[in-house]
């Protein structure tokens, strides 16, 4: 026992707590969970989508030409990181390293407010989070809106006790650059003013600080602010989402640990542990030192407060919630929990409820690498399968749109169209004409084409697409169906025309 207790002290003497080489291990892990398996699902609607925008100029990502219904930020970073490669892998890396560069911010954050061992504990939380690793691989924006909310935070804390304006002007930049990547940033500078406020309502000098950040974050924002409400107004009259549930800002705080990783028949338990954990930690905070309790009811406001503007937001004006939209508010929400883990009360039971947290972290991880991403779809074997069968003069029809931008990522090496007359479409067709090639009926695809591919996405058929089909089956005769079972599965049918004078007309083209 006595040489073990001096090689601890040798080591402590040589690596002190406080030492930031602790922090290289988790930055390590944290970046061997993301590149696991990174390319291993195909690209889906979403990310063919952020392929698609990067794919344009800056300027006309800037200015609003194609109708993306999101910030430009994210798509020009990516367009520029696409000059490195445009592959599956490529296009998901961005969201790596900006997943991995947020993890020395937040343990920056943590260790100077509440020591090292928050900032581990902190650091260690964003490395391991299942919703980190998903949206880590993902060529979506979250990651950067996670960078993003983390530098705001962190500068905020640089400014609270600073002398000059210099940080609190870095703070209204930083604030600029996160509406210009996710508008919910706005919610987080709205709790920020009001800390100002209410925390200490007698120091001016913070909050003539505040009033310059938001400033400056109003001028840089000003020429995107139309564009925002112009957004805002479509996602809330015209997009799919519908109102919440009273429940939804409960489930949301689940989602912001494990994303949808965690297997069915666990999340009943991933709920009750995180709900518990939660307000275990609301009472930590309220026993806590007066010096911590006011940074941690900050980021405990910037965690709860977003979803409910929203959710109160979807009821009054129109439906804006999604989870995966706050992702903003999850730096708050790791510095809550890795504050609480630095404090554990062994008499307590927290450390049985973050043990239990421990094992469904570990248990939704290992399903999120070995199982079935329910969102991704297999439309890189669909499209190759596409590849090998195809022949000159064959067309590819798409009936649904969750199909056509996978496929055209992979360069199917055939026509392919989307048909896109369906009445009940969230996206509008402008949308489409500027994405690529679309038609508005049936009759003018299938003139003179001697054989049709036509992608289905089984699951989301509707009354209009049967119609559709069946009209397909009047004209053509199905020659083969190669059929991809998944959680949203994917159907190719080949027809070829029973007309002779349409193959012939194919045949002499």
């Amino acid at each position: 026992m006595l040489a073990l207790r001096e090689r601890r002290k040798r080591l402590s003497a040589l690596l002190p707590l406080d030492s930031w080489i602790w922090l290289l291990p988790i930055v390590l892990l944290a970046a061997a969970l993301r590149l696991y398996h990174i390319g291993y699902n195909s690209l889906w609607f979403d990310e063919a989508f952020s392929w698609l925008v990067s794919q344009q100029t800056p300027i006309s990502i800037l200015t609003d030409t194609p109708p993306p219904i999101l910030p430009p930020a994210y798509h020009i970073l990516l367009h520029y990181w696409t000059l490195l490669g445009d592959s599956e892998t490529s296009l998901r890396l961005f969201s790596t390293t900006c997943s991995i560069m947020s993890i020395p911010v937040l343990y920056a954050i943590g260790r100077r407010l509440f020591g090292p061992k928050t900032g581990l504990a902190t650091s260690l939380l964003l490395a391991v989070l299942p919703f980190q690793v998903y949206f880590a691989q993902e060529a979506r924006l979250y990651s950067l809106v996670v960078l993003l909310a983390a530098i705001v935070l962190w500068l905020f804390v640089k400014a609270w006790d600073a002398e000059k304006l210099v940080p609190w002007l870095l703070l209204g930049i930083a604030i600029a650059a996160g509406f210009y990547t996710h508008y919910f940033i706005a919610f987080t500078a709205l709790v920020l003013n009001g800390f100002v406020l209410l925390a200490q309502p007698g120091d001016w000098r913070k909050v003539k600080g505040m009033f310059c950040a938001d400033g400056i974050a109003l001028v840089l924002v000003a020429p995107q602010l139309s564009s925002a409400f112009r957004q805002t107004r479509e996602v809330a009259t015209n997009f799919w989402l519908s109102k919440p549930s009273p429940l939804q800002p409960v489930v949301t705080l689940d989602f912001l640990l494990f994303s949808h990783t965690t297997p069915v028949w666990a999340v009943p338990l991933a709920l009750f542990v995180t709900l518990a954990i939660l307000a275990l930690t609301v009472l930590m905070i309220s026993y806590s030192d007066r010096e911590h309790r006011q940074w941690l009811w900050l980021f405990l406001s910037l965690t709860l407060l977003p979803p409910i503007f929203v959710f109160a937001i979807s009821w009054l004006v129109g439906p804006a919630y999604l989870d995966r939209s706050f992702s903003v508010v999850t730096p708050a929400y790791a510095l809550i929990l890795g504050w609480a883990i630095a404090h554990l009360r062994w008499k307590s039971p927290t450390p049985f409820l973050f043990l239990a947290l421990g094992g469904l972290v570990i248990l939704s991880l290992v399903n999120h690498y070995s199982g079935l991403d329910p969102a991704k779809s297999p439309f890189r074997e669909a499209s190759q399968t596409l590849k090998m069968n195809a022949e000159r003069g064959d067309a590819v029809l798409h009936l649904h749109c969750s199909s056509y931008l996978p496929f055209e990522f992979y360069h199917p090496p055939v026509d392919s169209y989307l048909l896109n007359n369906d009445p009940n479409s969230w996206i509008p067709a402008s949308t489409w004409a500027w994405a690529g090639r679309r038609i508005s009926s049936l009759d003018e695809f299938v003139v003179d084409r001697n054989r049709l591919w036509v992608v289905i996405m089984p699951n989301r058929m509707d009354e209009h697409q049967k119609d559709l089909s069946k009209q397909i089956e009047a004209e053509y005769q199905l020659q083969d169906t190669y059929e991809w079972d998944h959680w949203d599965p994917i159907e190719i049918r080949l027809y070829e025309s029973t007309s002779p004078g349409r193959r012939e007309s194919d045949e002499t083209r």
